[in-house]
């Protein structure tokens, strides 16, 4: 049960800390998104041999994500800094995260790259490590409201040391909330 709760603790002090450092010239950036993977698919050359992919793409699940960010920019160009909770419900994942978005109204295309430092929390669950895994991810939506966006993108997971060699990726739909305090 203490494992329990460091799980669920940790992730809502990093929100916290996150959120009690805005300044007067940037927002706060929370996001609620669900994605629905189309195509999930592994190149790894070591299992292969010959550097093909296998495609996992039979098990469709729909895979809510939370997102916390320290957002600078304007409304044309936007950055920032935060973490990102992938959840299966029962269990759930974070680890740090930096995007980068441009606004061509209402087109909006963005790009993030987390990784490097995870950490899980659920069900009796609860760990942080340092892993050599970058998780990059491209998306374009079309924004329906300025707090609304349905889009879809490609998300990479790679070792860091390998990252021509193995990798994991996955073609995702999905819709996006966004809500900003400033």
């Amino acid at each position: 049960m203490k494992r329990f709760r460091t799980g669920i603790i940790l992730p809502i002090l990093i929100c916290l800390l996150a959120l009690g450092t805005v300044s007067a010239g940037a927002q706060a950036r929370l996001e609620a998104n669900v994605s629905w993977p189309l195509l999930v698919a592994l190149n790894n050359s070591s299992i292969l041999g010959t550097g093909g992919s296998i495609d996992f793409s039979q098990y469709h699940l729909i895979v809510p994500d939370f997102r916390a960010y320290y957002q600078f920019g304007d409304d044309f160009l936007r950055g920032g800094i935060g973490v990102r909770v992938p959840t299966f419900i029962v269990m759930s994942l974070f680890w740090p995260e930096a995007f980068v978005e441009l606004n061509l109204s209402p087109i909006v295309l963005e790009a993030s790259l987390g990784g490097f430092l995870f950490g899980a929390f659920g069900l009796g669950v609860g760990s942080f490590s340092v892993q050599p895994w970058v998780i990059p991810d491209l998306n374009a939506s079309i924004e329906i409201a300025p707090w609304f966006r349905l889009g879809g993108g490609v998300l990479f997971l790679a070792p860091f040391n390998t990252w021509n060699q193995d990798f994991l990726y996955i073609a995702y739909v999905g819709a996006r909330f966004i809500f900003l305090i400033k």
